[in-house]
């Protein structure tokens, strides 16, 4: 269970910028970073289409590597229930994306709920790394792994925000998490907009595909990012991102 008197961290977010009566959520991954990874992306959709967007932080992040050990599956989604019961009461028409992790709870979120669009980025149905599937042995041995936080800092100019280190249960809850997406897909029917970067080499090359064929709505796109490997903040496709976004919404919503 969270603690809620744990401090947060300074930019980890979360973050709300005002705006029309089309509101959007988006949620952030589960590899140590914080909204910190989406602020720029949520910036600029704003800034070119005016929309109302919430970038929440889910319960175990921008705290300390302890709470998220601590934080349960089922945090994050009675969070982003909350987020979205609030959201629908400012907003007419709602759109749910997220990156990495964040776009395995947009797809399971979507398949339970009447959304009117959603997107996700770089979500994965799996991990390339083999290291990953032996994570209940480590963990025996093992509860965190450390994160190249200062490289991060040094490839985003110091815009990311996040842990030193992660607890190796994560991937524990990811998998489960990309179990139930899998799951869940056939009963996703909103229109969809995927994104996956050609040059990521964290999730299976085969989860854009994947997700594509097995969601139920007609209304869908895949969008291969030339530049792009698996982190969003400071993505070298950034402005194809935001713009694809902007035509998505606006074709839903003229």
């Amino acid at each position: 269970m969270v603690d809620n008197n744990i401090k947060i961290m300074e930019g980890a977010g979360p973050f709300y910028f005002e705006g029309s009566r089309v509101g959007i959520i988006m949620i952030h991954g589960g590899g140590g970073g914080t909204c910190a990874d989406l602020k720029p992306l949520a910036e600029d959709l704003h800034k070119k289409g005016g929309y109302t967007i919430s970038v929440p932080l889910l319960p175990g992040f921008g705290t300390t590597p302890e709470d998220l050990k601590n934080t349960h599956i089922e945090e994050w989604k009675s969070a982003l229930n909350k987020e979205l019961g609030m959201l629908m009461e400012k907003c007419d028409k709602i759109f749910v994306g997220g990156h990495s992790m964040g776009g395995v709870l947009t797809l399971i979120l979507a398949a339970d709920k009447n959304l009117d669009g959603i997107f996700t980025i770089s979500a994965p149905v799996g991990i390339r790394n083999f290291l990953f599937h032996l994570v209940p042995f480590f963990q025996l041995f093992v509860k965190y792994h450390s994160v190249k936080s200062e490289q991060f800092k040094i490839d985003t100019n110091g815009k990311w925000i996040g842990y030193n280190k992660i607890p190796l249960n994560i991937a524990i809850k990811i998998k489960k998490l990309m179990k139930e997406m899998k799951k869940s897909l056939s009963n996703v029917n909103a229109p969809a907009l995927l994104f996956q970067g050609c040059l990521d080499s964290d999730i299976k090359k085969s989860s854009i595909d994947y997700i594509f064929i097995n969601i139920s709505t007609k209304n869908r796109k895949k969008v291969w990012l030339t530049q792009n490997s698996h982190p969003i903040l400071e993505s070298p496709d950034h402005h194809q991102i935001v713009s694809e976004l902007f035509n998505f919404i606006n074709k839903i919503c003229p």
